[in-house]
């Protein structure tokens, strides 16, 4: 008996904690996106403005605002694909039963991660070849390596992110397909 609490004790505090470093996932990113979107719009503004007023620009600003949005665009597609927030087609799959709707949302989290995979694996010999060769940027002379992180980093991040939400979309399924055996239960009974 003591060692059934102590088992369900573990599972609890192992969910805690993965629900609590999942909280503190959402926030950096949001956080991360939210700052960079902002130094983005200063930087682009403040360049535009001494660009106007006198014949000079910051010969950095494009290339960091460049690079920057790579960061923005993968953290966003990792937001939006913990949020559901992604374009799908769902048409067909609306009107399959729970077992065959569960099915599909494997295969969709299995084709969602794969790309995810490629990018990521790629995204490393991207960086691992700028690092090797020493490329650096052209305006600013930083490691180009330091900028190209983002693929493997977001990548990763999506691969988290899309079997976060096919668990999320497995269990909403699961609780269907309770509902709907409870309420056929309902009938029978009257």
């Amino acid at each position: 008996m003591f060692l059934l609490s102590g088992l369900t004790g573990f599972v609890q505090l192992r969910k805690g904690l993965c629900y609590g470093m999942f909280k503190l996932l959402d926030k950096a990113e949001e956080w991360i996106c939210a700052i960079m979107l902002f130094f983005m719009a200063i930087l682009a503004f403040v360049n535009v403005v001494v660009r106007y007023l006198t014949t000079f620009s910051f010969a950095f600003s494009e290339e960091l605002l460049v690079n920057l949005f790579v960061w923005i665009t993968m953290l966003g597609a990792s937001i939006a694909m913990r949020k559901g927030a992604l374009l799908g087609v769902t048409f067909l799959v609306d009107r399959l039963p729970v077992a065959f709707k569960k099915a599909a949302s494997v295969l969709v989290t299995l084709c969602g991660v794969v790309p995810f995979i490629l990018l990521a694996y790629h995204g490393v010999d991207m960086v691992r070849s700028e690092y090797r060769s020493g490329m650096t940027t052209y305006s600013m002379a930083l490691p180009m390596w330091i900028f190209g992180i983002a693929v493997p980093v977001c990548a990763f991040l999506l691969i988290v992110r899309t079997i976060q939400r096919g668990v999320i979309e497995w269990k909403e399924l699961s609780l269907q397909d309770v509902h709907q055996i409870s309420s056929s239960a309902e009938v029978k009974i009257k």
